[in-house]
């Protein structure tokens, strides 16, 4: 890809980005399809290689060590080679957050900080950017060989090779680590995690919301709000950060002593986030709203409104005393005893509800989520990890990814 004209950047910030092979040919013939690239090279068109951990071993292993530290489940790697006097990617931000190392030769990075309080989701649509973007607030950074640069979700930026003030304008070669936040990990999902948990809790000690007795129990009552939850984190920006309580430092004998400072401090800064999590939960998630939004989502039997929850189901159930357990693929069916229990007294289906969101807030147990939220990182990182095995042996680089 390119950007022909980089000082011509319109409000969507990706249009005068141009791709060489974008009819999407597939090449049986390895030496023309070199030979393809090196004249594309010759014209401006850096080249990228995406998912490089599937590549190579050395990169696998690194990707992998980068996702133990962050605490979550995958790390992604991108290498781009660049010519010179090039942009390859047009200005853009990104859905997760960049590591970006200078490989060889020189790149120059413009920055620009999010204007917006709340980070971008992982595989969300895109915003066109703004068109009035203050180009003298960007900060200029110029990468050699062997700089590292963090560059957090949401920000705008972009990369030439013409490095101002260098003898020597030449190609570029980096290597991108992106962090991905998926839904789970973020603080919004150890919120559905913790909830989720203490509504198992509240099955198995036989408790039943006073509104929705019968098959469902706490279960019934906690959809709901795991539903305010969703629509207060549309709004609140702590829900959209990455939860960090499953945190590896990494392992060094020279530093024993100043990484367990830090771990005991990111532990701590943690759990004081779940504490303000569940303040604002308390006191500003609408039980009310949420209701609305089912009721209005049954009527219309519009299932797609709950997929995003689907993934609890990865959660373990004990279900209730007759065998209920809930499917968070199809919560659709479900919520049709809620809807009848709201229909019928909206006045106590609202106050027990409100009752039930303020018990879960102050006696959660911020231990048994770390639990849940650790089983379930483990889960997506095997899954990711037998993948990036798969691929590594097509590749013929080895398996040898912990």
């Amino acid at each position: 890809m390119r950007t022909r004209d980089p000082n011509d950047q319109t409000s969507r910030g990706c249009v005068t980005e141009e791709h060489f092979f974008d009819d999407g040919t597939v090449f049986t013939d390895e030496d023309a399809f070199i030979e393809k690239c090196k004249h594309a090279f010759k014209n401006g068109y850096s080249i990228a290689l995406r998912g490089m951990e599937f590549r190579s071993e050395k990169v696998a292993a690194i990707a992998s060590a980068l996702a133990d530290l962050f605490g979550q489940p995958s790390v992604g790697a991108n290498i781009y080679f660049s010519p010179a006097g090039s942009q390859g990617l047009a200005r853009h931000y990104d859905d997760h957050c960049v590591l970006v190392w200078q490989l060889l030769g020189s790149k120059k990075w413009t920055v620009w900080p999010n204007p917006k309080p709340l980070l971008p989701r992982l595989y969300e649509p895109f915003d066109p950017l703004d068109g009035n973007l203050d180009e003298s607030s960007g900060r200029v950074e110029v990468l050699h060989e062997g700089d590292m640069m963090y560059i957090p979700r949401g920000y705008v930026h972009e990369a030439r090779t013409d490095v101002s003030g260098s003898e020597v304008n030449d190609c570029s070669l980096h290597l991108t680590l992106a962090i991905e936040v998926e839904a789970p990990f973020e603080w919004e999902g150890f919120a559905h995690i913790a909830l989720h948990c203490w509504a198992e809790k509240q099955q198995l000690r036989g408790s039943q919301s006073v509104e929705f007795e019968g098959k469902a129990g706490a279960s019934l009552s906690a959809i709901v709000l795991h539903v305010a939850i969703r629509l207060l984190s549309d709004s609140e920006p702590v829900f959209r950060k990455a939860c960090m309580v499953a945190a590896k430092a990494a392992t060094s004998s020279s530093s024993c002593t100043s990484t367990t400072t830090h771990l005991e401090a990111l532990r701590s800064s943690q759990r004081s986030t779940f504490d303000e999590i569940l303040r604002k939960i308390d006191q500003s998630c609408s039980i009310k709203e949420a209701l609305e939004r089912i009721v209005s989502a049954v009527r219309e039997r519009d299932d797609g409104a709950f997929q995003w929850m689907s993934w609890l189901r990865h959660l373990p159930q004990q279900g209730t005393a007759a065998g209920y357990i809930i499917d968070f693929c199809n919560v659709l069916g479900a919520l049709e005893a809620l809807v009848e229990a709201f229909d019928s007294d909206p006045g106590q289906a609202l106050d027990g509800l409100t009752a039930f969101k303020s018990g879960f807030c102050r006696r959660v147990a911020y231990e048994d989520a770390c639990e849940a939220f650790g089983t379930l990182l483990e889960m997506y990182r095997m899954a990711r990890t037998q993948y990036m095995r798969g691929m590594l042996a097509l590749h013929g680089a080895g398996a040898h990814v912990s």
